[in-house]
């Protein structure tokens, strides 16, 4: 058998891989194209550094919910009360920070009398350090609280999670008002300046930010080692591997990547700590989902929650512990809002859960549970603000913003629904089946085609005794068609080795 084209086999190859894994880059797909369209709609300004880096500093704090949101999914759950518990949260930190004495600090006064508790809100003003400690712990406290609710409403007293979560946004809701009293509360804390408004310390390298080319460069330069230190140990460990045209594509593709994000950055105001924080949190929740026994236990309670009990996985608790998690990551979500807005106000938290939850879907997470990806859910969120911040640049009718959202989720899901069984494929292997079973496979195709004409005619005429004979030799046509197509559809390229030429 003639060995394929070198150029023929790369690009069927790529095609192979992409087919394979659609579902891992659908999000990619769609970043692709609307990026694409709003570049040509805004004549480049969309990809320009001052508005790249502003969408990724407005995809922040979407990121951070979706993360968490992606666990809760992947646990065939849903937290609807995520918007207004951390625009809630953002507010009790700027409230309270902001106005120590008359608001936690009269609790110090009930407690210690007068004096005392005097002194200790003193203290406290004093030392903004340890005030936003003090602030920010409390915060926590309450998050822990509330996810632990969420969890026993959940998972023990077996409440729908839509149900309780539903509740709580309209709790929060209120909590969130209370707390600001109906209106808007700016801040000047330098706390919340330098996490909202605040870029790394730089120097320039020409009219460049120093710090963004180092880390990116050393970031590429990781990357490729890395990459390359895990294919050719997975080589001398027997593992297959892909073409090594194949890896090498997909290093350069990721380099392109972070190159452009490199000269983003840096050809602006650098690194900002908004996106420090978003990769920070990405980071550690990769790490929690790929390599530690408790991601582990989550995909399994997702993927089936009785198999998981059966096999001695506690679901209450990993249940729990998700929502807790989401409640933590809500807390950074409102502090990163309220930090860069640089207020907190009544109107925060509207339809955060639903930027959340379309990231995820985005971002290729099942609503069956068990299958989603943190790194594609954070990829979901700049895809969704992406939309948004293209549309405001392009003067696009605001009206049509929610349309076209509603319209991208639908598809999303859709698209989640089709691509959830796909089978992996060889083009490369397929190639030489057709070429080795082409003969077999036309005759095969053709006699099929003749018993269903037979058929069909017999049908008209009405002659019951030969329909069913024809009905019996259509099925045995079918099963030869059907056994040389599947044949071809899952070859491999190392089946036929032996008698490439």
């Amino acid at each position: 058998m003639k060995k394929i084209n070198p150029v023929q086999k790369y690009f069927l190859s790529i095609m192979s891989s992409f087919i394979t894994r659609i579902r891992d880059y659908g999000m990619y797909i769609a970043l692709a194209i609307i990026f694409f369209v709003f570049s040509i709609t805004t004549e480049g300004r969309f990809l320009g550094p001052i508005n790249f880096t502003n969408l990724l500093n407005q995809a922040a704090y979407v990121a951070v919910l979706a993360v968490g949101m992606t666990l809760v999914i992947v646990t065939r759950q849903i937290d609807l009360s995520v918007g207004f518990l951390g625009a809630f949260l953002g507010a009790f930190l700027v409230v309270n920070i902001e106005n120590f004495g008359n608001n936690l600090g009269k609790i110090f006064i009930t407690i210690f009398g007068p004096t005392t508790g005097q002194n200790i809100i003193q203290f406290f003003n004093d030392h903004s350090f340890w005030l936003i400690i003090l602030i920010v712990l409390i915060a926590v406290v309450l998050t822990v609280a509330v996810g632990l609710l969420k969890g026993f409403l959940v998972s023990v007293a077996n409440v729908p999670s839509f149900v309780v979560t539903l509740a709580m946004m309209f709790i929060f809701k209120g909590l969130l008002m209370y707390t600001t009293r109906n209106t808007t509360i700016p801040t000047s804390n330098a706390f919340f300046q330098s996490i909202g408004i605040g870029y790394l310390p730089t120097f320039k390298i020409g009219n460049y930010n120093g710090v963004a080319l180092i880390l990116g460069a050393l970031l590429i330069l990781l990357v490729i080692a890395l990459s390359t230190i895990r294919y050719f140990k997975n080589i001398r460990n027997g593992v297959k591997v892909e073409d090594p045209s194949l890896f090498v594509t997909k290093l350069i593709f990721t380099i392109a990547i972070l190159a452009f994000l490199t000269y983003t950055l840096a050809a602006f105001r650098g690194i900002s700590y908004l996106l420090l924080i978003t990769i920070f949190v990405v980071f550690v929740y990769h790490i929690l989902t790929t390599k530690t026994v408790i991601g582990r236990k989550i995909y399994a309670v997702g993927s089936n929650p009785e198999a998981a009990e059966l096999s001695g996985i506690n679901v209450k608790q990993i249940i729990t512990v998700v929502f807790i998690s989401m409640g933590i990551l809500s807390l950074f979500a409102g502090l990163m809002f309220v930090a860069r807005t640089q207020n907190a106000s009544p109107q925060h938290g509207v339809g955060w859960e639903m930027y959340a939850i379309a990231s995820c879907y985005i971002g290729g997470t099942s609503a069956n549970g068990g299958v989603g990806k943190v790194i594609n859910s954070a990829i979901g969120a700049i895809t969704i603000i992406g939309l948004t911040n293209g549309m405001a640049l392009a003067g696009i009718n605001a009206n049509l913003e929610p349309i076209i959202l509603g319209s991208v989720l639908v598809l999303s899901v859709i698209f989640d629904i089709y691509t959830r069984n796909v089978r992996p494929i060889d083009l490369v292997g397929m190639y030489y089946a057709k070429n080795k079973y082409r003969n077999e496979y036309l005759q095969a195709k053709k006699e099929y085609k003749e018993a269903r004409k037979a058929l069909k005619e017999a049908i008209e005429e009405g002659n019951t005794k030969k329909i069913n004979v024809l009905e019996f030799e259509l099925t045995k046509k079918q099963g030869e068609f059907n056994r040389f197509r599947e044949l071809i559809r899952s070859a491999k390229e190392e089946d036929f080795l032996e008698v490439i030429k």
